[in-house]
């Protein structure tokens, strides 16, 4: 056999050897014996093999085959190496975190600890760095209590901290449990209550892509199971969790950030929280940055919990449970929601399945949550555009007004386009024409219902524009604040300039803010937290088109009071159809409507006034325009239609006498 083909045998053998032990190492529970006697039989083939050239002209000094291979003689550490003792009683703290420390130290050996089956007693608690894992051999047999007979790996608590703690990147925890060690009974280990479980702490640093998977979390009746904490302006984000099961907990899992920091971002796939948990399943909480962290397919089923199965508050905290069971078989009689959304957070977004009560939360600021049953449903806004005269229709060039928005002042020109360059169908171009002096020109709209019951708002328009900076929306925020979207990129390209938001219920105010030439079209402003809806509909500011019967309200208008016997109020925003009621005295005499700044209806509302009785007098004069000024007397069962011009006077379209 040649030289370098000798070689690459030899080395090949060798390499199989390796990799057939390492993956031995890996999968089999062995004792210390053992893996004393494999790293000997290893060590001798690395002092006997040597590598031969491959050719006359290469150096023909003899090397080591460990320098032609990745170095790793062998790439995990052996918890067992280190002293452990797994019987549940001697305490083996120190000797588990020696291993965790070597693992974060040698590079030699790698960042995996293998933790072998045993029940490790710890009174302090475990410390795992950046990059390190502590994996074992599963948490035995039985999916609701840690079965000490099946082989498993179980790190027993006895302290009041947490039994585990993660302060660094990538660090993991695989296939094993965790214990609020409780033996023996009426000792010390049995009347002791850990703080939690595994605390993934961020203190002023980021921390980013831990990992927990197979992990089984037991008995943490004095604290939480699992908390995320970010504090300092630390961070937590991009962490995932698999199938971690958590059972009996006084809280389940948490995940908080102070003022400065934030848990963003991390995911949870599958996992069940289960058993008795006192306080809440899932909590959510700020004042700091806690939100998109999803729970894929995730149980959540105790049968009671005191505060809630999950609980979410603060202004920058929401969560998204997707696919997800709920149930609480207990709190129906208890007359208690599974779900509870603080009034200060919103976003949230969940779906799955709901049993036995309800969530409790203002379903318009989170229209996400569509969780349907027989005790509650979801809610998502109306997408109604509430700007009248979206469309721009009625532009009067002579005086450069537009009805349903303020008059624009004299730092624009405006024009509408032609109906060929239309971008919404029935929805006209206005080319504003920005003349460089005066400030930012708002295009504000004159008149807009207000909707207490919502508390986002989404509003925005296309824009078109080849000055950059040219147009942005600008609202009132909740606080009181003046905040505006982002602005058009002058790319002359049709862009939506919007923004979604908290808004000023007291005080609603919405403008588009214009700074450079632009040509806008179909505005929008929708209450709730929804997507814009910019467009022509069926009936929209822009038109209607009815194929089927169209009903109007009819309601009944009273005398006025008898200090003002002639200024009739008809009921604002009830009907277009008033049937007049004389009270018994049909010789009365109407010479205005709705004078009152406040009872004013919209210019172009149409209402109709029905008259059962004979004599009464609706007098010709300025407020009331009738038709060749000659005044409307009532005869049994007629009726005259009049139109508001927006102010207190009135014209007649047409009569019934």
């Amino acid at each position: 056999m040649s030289a370098p083909v000798s070689m690459y045998v030899i080395a090949g053998a060798f390499a199989f050897v390796f990799l057939f032990f390492g993956v031995s190492v890996t999968t089999w529970n062995r004792n210390t014996k053992e893996i004393k006697d494999l790293r000997e039989q290893m060590d001798a083939l690395m002092a006997e093999v040597q590598v031969l050239p491959s050719s006359p002209q290469q150096d023909d000094r003899p090397r080591n085959l460990e320098a032609l291979t990745c170095g790793c003689a062998d790439s995990f550490t052996y918890a067992s190496d280190f002293g452990l003792v797994g019987d549940g009683v001697t305490n083996d703290a120190v000797s588990l975190q020696k291993a965790i420390d070597s693992a974060a130290s040698n590079l030699d050996a790698g960042g995996t600890v293998i933790l072998p089956k045993g029940t490790f007693l710890t009174l302090s608690s475990l410390n795992v760095p950046a990059g390190v894992t502590i994996k074992g051999q599963g948490y035995g047999s039985s999916p609701l209590a840690i079965e000490f007979d099946a082989g498993g790996s179980t790190i027993a608590y006895c302290g009041t901290d947490y039994a585990v703690k993660m302060t660094g990147h990538a660090a993991s925890l695989q296939d094993l449990a965790v214990y609020d060690w409780r033996y023996p009974i009426n000792t010390y280990c049995d009347t002791v209550k850990a703080a939690g479980g595994v605390l993934i702490e961020a203190d002023k640093k980021l921390v980013e892509s831990v990992t927990i998977s197979n992990v089984f979390l037991y008995w943490f009746m004095g604290g939480t199971s699992l908390t995320l904490e970010a504090k300092n302006q630390g961070g937590i984000a991009y962490s995932n969790f698999q199938n971690i099961r958590v059972r009996h907990s006084k809280v389940g899992i948490k995940i908080t950030a102070d003022a400065n920091s934030f848990v963003n971002s991390n995911s949870f796939l599958g996992g069940a929280v289960s058993g008795d948990i006192e306080n809440v399943g899932v909590l959510a909480e700020g004042p700091g940055a806690c939100n998109d962290n999803k729970f894929y397919g995730m149980v959540i089923e105790p049968p009671h919990t005191n505060l809630a199965h999950v609980y979410v508050t603060g202004t920058k905290t929401n969560v998204k449970l997707l696919d997800v069971r709920l149930e609480g078989t207990d709190m129906y009689a208890l007359d208690k929601p599974l779900v509870v959304i603080d009034d200060s957070s919103y976003g949230n977004v969940m779906n799955g399945m709901l049993g036995h009560t309800h969530v409790k939360a203002d379903l318009n600021r989170n229209p996400g949550i569509d969780f349907v049953s027989n005790k509650m449903a979801g809610l998502d806004p109306a997408p109604m555009n509430m700007l009248w005269n979206a469309a721009f229709n009625g532009y009067d060039k002579t005086t450069e007004t537009l009805p349903g928005w303020k008059n624009p002042g004299s730092n624009v020109h405006l024009d509408v386009l032609s109906e060929s360059e239309v971008l919404y169908a029935d929805h006209q171009i206005l080319r504003v024409d920005y003349l460089n002096f005066g400030g930012a020109f708002k295009l504000e709209p004159s008149t807009l219902p207000k909707s207490p019951a919502h508390s986002m708002v989404s509003f925005g328009i296309y824009a078109r524009s080849s000055v950059a900076n040219s147009i942005s929306a600008v609202m009132r925020y909740t606080s009181g604040s003046i905040i505006s979207s982002a602005s058009h990129s002058g790319s002359d390209e049709w862009e939506f300039i919007g923004m979604s938001s908290l808004y000023d219920k007291s005080a609603p105010y919405f403008y588009f803010s214009i700074t450079g030439d632009v040509d806008v079209t179909a505005p929008t402003l929708v209450y709730g937290f929804t997507p814009a809806t910019p467009g022509a509909s069926l009936m929209s500011s822009s038109g209607a088109r009815m194929s089927g019967t169209f009903t109007m309200g009819m309601v009944i208008a009273y005398p006025p009071p008898s200090n003002t016997p002639y200024y009739w109020v008809l009921p604002l925003n009830e009907g277009n159809i008033f049937e007049m009621d004389m009270q018994g005295n049909p010789y009365r005499t109407i010479i205005r409507l709705n004078h009152k700044t406040a009872d004013r209806f919209d210019k172009g509302t149409v209402v109709t006034l029905l008259f059962a009785e004979v004599g009464t007098k609706i007098r010709h004069n300025a407020y009331i325009k009738l038709k060749g000024g000659m005044d409307f007397v009532s005869t049994e069962n007629s009726s005259i239609t009049l139109v508001s011009n927006g102010d207190p006077t009135w014209t007649e379209v047409s009569r019934n006498d």
